[in-house]
């Protein structure tokens, strides 16, 4: 992994260094400066939040840290935030995901020795600076934006220099579409003289568009008098793309795009809790594939892989559009019926669903032949919460697997 991260990071023209565990981590950080460490929670010796927390505690301006992690445990995320870390992403990598997360990483973390030299020599603002800089006057005009500025909100430099602040700053918070934020409210509030931070607000250009960024304004003090303000921001489309994407994984199926059992474990408990408020029906199909081994084992996963995309795309069809179906695992699929109204129209869905499944699947150069099994709970008939659901219609699956397969069979008190 750390050979294949390397050719990566360098193929994007980044220099690399590595270490082979944490204690020689802390080795070359003790003689080299870098602008990120890249670390393994799990390592031989000191473990990466270990490594974190030796990097925070000895260096007066650490590079940040990312963490790479194979856990999903929360303890192991939180010790990870706690010990120092920017942030973290889950293998198995995504290299798109890998690259832009660092380059978000590494912009941030510019921003912010920017902005601590600003803060410590105003008089200096980078031309040259990927995010966008503004500085303005103690009137609240804007007296020097930088091209990154311009680019992102759509104005030419004489459009905007000597213009009020908040003529051309129009921010809003998250969950707002009003453009009303003040981008210096500490003109207004002269008791509040701190940085102002706005993170993932979207701000507006000139066209009306607008775009997600996080934001900072910070006033200059000569004394105790407030002579002006110096605005940093940074255009966070990429990131959140990114953190879609990420989001979007964690929760579905890689091979079917179906939502996966993590997505599942969540939207039950909230299927029983509206059906309890509402007084209605919630039905669970629990689906075990039949004859599907054996495909595997005679042609291959390959095969067994398209014909597991095949059976999600009928079941797709077989539903409608407010109820669901997910992937928990293997050749185990789960169908949560929301919106019917009788016992009736369950067991109609599951004979749809096993007719549908008898007809012969072509993958590749072969027909396979399956069926399915389906167990059958239904609440509040036979249970009361999401765990006993689940675990009766699986306990109906093998009823109806040990009555002869290919059929369906509810779930009863014998």
């Amino acid at each position: 992994m750390r050979m294949l991260m390397r050719q990566f990071l360098e193929s994007e023209g980044y220099a690399v260094v590595e270490a082979e565990d944490g204690r020689a981590a802390l080795e070359k950080l003790a003689v080299q400066e870098f602008d990120l460490v890249i670390l393994d929670i799990a390592m031989p010796g000191i473990d990466g939040p270990g490594v974190c927390e030796h990097i925070r505690s000895s260096m007066a301006d650490p590079p940040p840290v990312l963490m790479v992690t194979a856990l999903d445990d929360e303890k192991s995320i939180d010790r990870s935030y706690g010990a120092g870390a920017v942030d973290y992403i889950r293998k198995p990598l995504r290299w798109p995901v890998l690259k832009n997360r660092i380059r978000y990483i590494l912009g941030s973390h510019y921003a912010k020795k920017e902005l601590e030299l600003l803060s410590r020599n105003y008089e200096m603002i980078l031309d040259a600076a990927a995010n966008g800089i503004c500085g303005i006057d103690n009137l609240g005009r804007i007296s020097y934006i930088n091209p990154a500025a311009l680019k992102m909100l759509g104005y030419d430099n004489d459009e905007v220099l000597g213009a009020d602040c908040r003529q051309i700053f129009r921010i809003s918070l998250p969950g707002s579409n009003d453009f009303v934020e003040d981008c210096c409210p500490y003109f207004s509030q002269v008791d509040n003289m701190t940085t102002i931070c706005f993170d993932e607000a979207r701000m507006l250009r000139k066209d009306g568009t607008s775009f997600p960024a996080d934001f900072r304004s910070t006033p200059i003090l000569q004394g105790q008098r407030l002579i002006g303000g110096v605005l940093v921001f940074q255009d966070v489309t990429e990131r959140q793309e990114a953190a879609e994407l990420i989001r979007y994984m964690a929760n579905h199926d890689p091979l079917t795009n179906l939502p996966n059992r993590n997505y599942f474990r969540r939207r039950l408990p909230q299927a029983i809790s509206l059906a309890k408020r509402y007084n209605r029906l919630l039905c669970l199909l629990f689906i075990d594939l039949d004859r599907f081994k054996p495909i595997n084992d005679q042609y291959g996963h390959g095969v067994g892989d398209i014909v597991l995309m095949q059976v999600a795309e009928r079941l797709r069809t077989v539903l409608r559009t407010s109820d669901s179906v997910c992937r928990l695992g293997g050749d185990e699929f789960v169908i949560l019926l929301e919106s019917t109204e009788t016992l009736e129209g369950a067991t109609l869905v599951a004979q749809k669903v096993i007719d549908s499944l008898n007809e012969p699947i072509k993958a590749a150069e072969h027909i396979c032949s399956i069926g399915a099994s389906i167990g059958i709970s239904v609440f509040p008939d036979d249970c009361q919460d999401d765990d006993t659901m689940l675990r009766h219609a699986d306990i109906a699956m093998y009823e109806a697997k040990k009555r002869g397969r290919n059929r369906w069979h509810l779930y009863g008190s014998d």
